[in-house]
Order: C-alpha cells, then sequence, then structure tokens
C-alpha cells in the first residue's frame, strides 16, 4: 500500500484554505463547495495519520512517540589523549580504567589502560579452548560492583555460558580471575537464536538480548529480551519489543537486521536504552513494568517503511549511557561503501524521558564511544587514529548553541 505524503498534503490544505478566504469574501456559493474541499482533505490527512499509526503498531509492541527533530546544536572539540601502548577495538570505560575488546591481541581478548597516568595495566581473559580461556567473546556491555570489588561478565557463545570476570582481583593479581561459569543454552532454548547485548542490573538480575534469527531468505525471528538469574542462569521471564517480524522481498539486506539496535543500560537498571540503526527511532524499556515506548524522530521513516524499502540509511550507529543522558552517535546519510572509511561525527543527546536535548557536532570522526558515568567524561575513539578523545559531559549539555 502507498503511503500518503502528509506534506504535501498539508501543504495543498494550506493553498485550499488560502483560495477559500478569497472566496468567501466573493461567491458565496463557490465558498461552500471549497470548504468540502478542504473537509476531505483534512479526513484524508487524519485517515493518512491513522494508517501509518496502524501499521506501526502492528509491528512495535507499545507506545510510539513523535519527538521534536530540532535540538539545540552545538560544535565542540575534544581532548586527546595517547595511551602508552597499541589500543584498538570495542571500548568500556569505567572510572580511570579503559577497556579494549582488541582482535590484535595474540593471546587475550582485553586490553586494560589507565586513563589518568596512560599507561597499560595489562591484557587479560585468554584465548583458546583451555581452562578459564574462551574461543570467541562479547564486548563489554556494562559492569557491576560486589563486595567492593569491580566485575563483569564474558559470554562465550561457543560454550553457551556467561562467565564472572573479578576485574578488581585480576589487576591485584596480574591475572585473570575468573569467579564462576553460568551455564546459558542458548541453541536449544532459544532455538538457535544467540544472545546479542548481556546487561547486568544487579549481581543477581540479568538482562539478555537474544538476538533475530533468520527463518528463510526474506523472514526472521524477533529480537526480544530474556530476564536470568545470574545465580543459576534460569530464565525469570521475556520482554517483548515487536509484535511481527519485517518481511521486505524488495531488499538486499538479510532479514535479521531490520530490527538491529545497539543497546544500554542506565547505571540503576531501571531502564534500557535501544538505539534503532535502520529507524531514526530510541526505544526505551522500564525494566520493572516490562512496557516499551518508542521515541521517532522523522515522520517520513517509520517501521512499516522498512516492509518496502530498497535501501536503508544507517541512523544510529552507537550508544552509551550515564544516570541522566543517552548518547548516541547518528549518521543518517546513505550507507557507505564496502571499502570506505567512513566519518561520522554527530553525537545526538536524549534524556531518559525520550526528548532529544543536544546534537552535537565533533571536529573528528568518531567510531566507539563510552561514558564515565562517575567523573562524567565521554570518551570516543577515531577511525583515522589511535587516540582517545574525551570531554565533560556538561561542556556538550551547558554553554553556547549554533
Amino acid at each position: 500500500m502507498h503511503k500518503i505524503n502528509l506534506g504535501w498534503l498539508f501543504l495543498f490544505f494550506i493553498q485550499r484554505l488560502g483560495r477559500a478566504a478569497y472566496l468567501n469574501n466573493n461567491t458565496q456559493p463557490q465558498s461552500n463547495r471549497t470548504m468540502k474541499t478542504i473537509y476531505c482533505v483534512l479526513l484524508l490527512l487524519v485517515l493518512a495519520s491513522c494508517n501509518n499509526k496502524g501499521q506501526d503498531t502492528d509491528i512495535f509492541n507499545g507506545d510510539i512517540i513523535n519527538i521534536e527533530e530540532h535540538a539545540p546544536e552545538k560544535e565542540v572539540e575534544f581532548k586527546k589523549l595517547t595511551l602508552k601502548g597499541l589500543n584498538f577495538g570495542n571500548l568500556a570505560i569505567h572510572d580511570s580504567l579503559v577497556f579494549f575488546m582488541n582482535p590484535k591481541l595474540q593471546s587475550k581478548w582485553f586490553q586494560l589502560f589507565n586513563c589518568h597516568t596512560l599507561d597499560e595495566m595489562g591484557e587479560f581473559v585468554g584465548k583458546g579452548n583451555g581452562h578459564e580461556e574462551f574461543i570467541a567473546v562479547g564486548p563489554i556491555w556494562n559492569f557491576y560492583t560486589e563486595n567492593n570489588e569491580l566485575k563483569t561478565l564474558i559470554f562465550d557463545g561457543n560454550k553457551e555460558s556467561v562467565s564472572v570476570w573479578n576485574i578488581t582481583k585480576s589487576l591485584t593479581s596480574k591475572s585473570t580471575i575468573i569467579e564462576k561459569e553460568i551455564k546459558m543454552p542458548w541453541k536449544k532454548e532459544n532455538r538457535g537464536a544467540c544472545f546479542n547485548e548481556l546487561l547486568i542490573k544487579d549481581s543477581c538480575t540479568l538482562y539478555a538480548k537474544v538476538s533475530a534469527t533468520p527463518i528463510n531468505d526474506y523472514d526472521a525471528s524477533l529480537p526480544y529480551y530474556q530476564i536470568r538469574d545470574l545465580r543459576n542462569g534460569e530464565k525469570i521471564s521475556d520482554i517483548h519489543i515487536f509484535k511481527k517480524s519485517i518481511v521486505n522481498k524488495q531488499t538486499k539486506f538479510l532479514p535479521q537486521t531490520f530490527f538491529y539496535s545497539h543497546d544500554a543500560m542506565k547505571p540503576d537498571g531501571s531502564k534500557i536504552a535501544q538505539a534503532m540503526l535502520h529507524v531514526p527511532q530510541l526505544n526505551i524499556i522500564d525494566t520493572k513494568s516490562k512496557a516499551v515506548t518508542g521515541y521517532r524522530m522523522n515522520e517520513n521513516m517509520s517501521l512499516s517503511d522498512l516492509e518496502t524499502s530498497k535501501e536503508l540509511k544507517p541512523y544510529f550507529i552507537r550508544i552509551c549511557a550515564d544516570d541522566n543522558y543517552i548518547y548516541t552517535v547518528f549518521c543518517g546519510k546513505a550507507a557507505w561503501k564496502v571499502n570506505e572509511v567512513p566519518c561520522v561525527n554527530h553525537i545526538y543527546i536524549f534524556d531518559w524521558e525520550g526528548h532529544l536535548v543536544r546534537k552535537i557536532i565533533t571536529k573528528h570522526c568518531i567510531d566507539e564511544i563510552a561514558v564515565d558515568g562517575i567523573n562524567k567524561i565521554l570518551y570516543t575513539t577515531s577511525p583515522m587514529d589511535e587516540k582517545l578523545y574525551y570531554i565533560k559531559t556538561d561542556e556538550l549539555i551547558t554553554g553556547a548553541t549554533l
């Protein structure tokens, strides 16, 4: 079904309204006919709006709120750090600790630095199939503290388990300390759908996102969250974000990519933010009520558009969050070529109520992004160099804008 262009209809309505005002003063019979036309246009506007909303309601398991896309813009220049060691890969930050999941390392998965002294703290989490080694791991999504010790989870899809990495003890002993392994048999329980994000609410509660998995060439299963008990790995309940899959036989994109998002949890564990890749929409999940709300910036691109679009743009490509704000790296341009190094330098900042509060333009290209919520510092890396860029988060929110 073809959608009605609401912008065109609105312009047409304004033109007819002006003509009606003129005719009302000159020809009363003609004015009556014109007013009937205006009523018809208004009806079409209402029907078109309801149609778009109804189509997305069939797909999204929650309310979708159209938000104001215009926000104060600010151009900023980040400061640079040169760490004492080769740094590369997925970035995570906690206080003064900088974590890189570095595929260039020979025998370990993670490389740690102190961003205050710039010193390398060591390499941790062994590669391999031996005791407390991992064939493949996921990145660090967040951290938690237990008994004043900093910890995170290491996900090994091959072993179908998560392991608790005690970072505090590892730094003290200068060796990887794995406290326990928790089985999460995703192949059987999820029918072959692997876990993607693993967000830790506390030492007992895990929110594990089950990724979409292709059913055939045009259809895929739906991504959703499982709430699991970290003490035994057992599933407690589910949070469903979508109601039905997107089937599009006109595009070259794989069906499991339509709902792809980058996710981050609020540090207190009360909410999860999902920045969608192919729709300019931010989803916020209330972890207590399980309510899901979508905040969409652009009415001309919706979830239902994914069913007919031949080409898809990348919108949100990175995310991180602190107690007050959600920081997203925004592209919104046509997908880059395979051998092209993209330069994305826009950070869109939302509050936890879904309002777009700032648009930041950086003077460097952004690759990874992470926030130190303790010291209120936002960090990024760049595909152009091996520097670590940083800025106080207060400087992004306050001060003069463009």
